[in-house]
């Protein structure tokens, strides 16, 4: 695998997600989330379909897994509401196959 490979399939397994509101707490401020691809044992106890339709009480279950900074589920649900959706959003495009992906025009 050549690097260029293998930088791709890194990006493929992390995403940053920059926050329009940043999360206070205390003094730091987080401005951008990176998430990981979940595996299944972080969509432990949530529906995927939920996930898909952007549930955002289900990605409140998921998304404390596997962003990091690790939030809460509680800052993500106090998160404005287009924060949450692209952060819903995220989660909900690492559960596509890569040709679903493609078909959808969400990768080249």
């Amino acid at each position: 695998m050549s690097d260029d490979d293998q930088t791709t399939e890194k990006q493929r397994l992390t995403v940053d997600v920059p926050l329009d509101t940043p999360i206070q707490r205390g003094k730091l401020q987080i401005e951008t989330l990176t998430l990981r691809k979940p595996k299944g044992g972080a969509l432990s106890g949530v529906k995927t379909v939920d996930l898909l339709n952007l549930d955002l009480v289900a990605a409140s279950k998921v998304v404390p897994r596997i962003s990091s900074p690790r939030i809460t589920a509680q800052e993500f649900l106090d998160m404005e509401a287009e924060d949450c959706v692209a952060v819903a959003g995220e989660v909900a495009a690492f559960l596509l196959q890569k040709r679903q992906k493609v078909e959808a025009g969400l990768e080249a």
